[in-house]
C-alpha cells in the first residue's frame, strides 16, 4: 500500500486541498468511523449483529497496533457483510463535492 500525505487548509469558506498524489490514505482508524457513518440506520440480525461487532472489534485491534493492512482486510469483511461496498483506504478527494469536504461533524 503506497502511502501519500495530504494537506488540507480551511480559510473560510475556502478549502483548498494539496495532494502529491490524486489519493491520499485515509487510515484505518478514519476507515472505520466512515464504516460507522454507513452503518447507521441499517438494521441487522442478531447473528449479524455478532458477527459485524467481531469484525469490528478485530479492525479496530489490528489498527492499534498499526496494522493498517489487517485492519482494512476487517473492514472490508464486515462491509461485506452489511452490503456496503468494500474500501481501498485511500480518499479520493477529487470526486467528493467541496461541500462534503467543508462539512463540520456533529458529534
Amino acid at each position: 500500500m503506497q502511502f501519500t500525505r495530504c494537506l488540507k487548509i480551511t480559510l473560510g469558506s475556502l478549502l483548498i486541498v494539496i495532494s502529491f498524489q490524486q489519493k491520499c490514505v485515509a487510515g484505518c482508524s478514519a476507515e472505520i468511523r466512515i464504516l460507522g457513518d454507513d452503518l447507521l440506520g441499517k438494521i441487522f440480525t442478531s447473528h449479524e449483529n455478532h458477527l459485524l461487532s467481531e469484525r469490528i472489534l478485530r479492525a479496530k485491534q489490528h489498527c492499534f497496533r498499526g496494522d493498517e493492512e489487517k485492519s482494512l482486510d476487517a473492514i472490508n469483511a464486515a462491509r461485506d457483510l452489511a452490503g456496503l461496498k468494500p474500501t481501498t483506504g485511500t480518499f479520493d478527494w477529487e470526486n467528493v463535492p467541496i461541500e462534503e469536504l467543508n462539512k463540520v461533524p456533529t458529534n
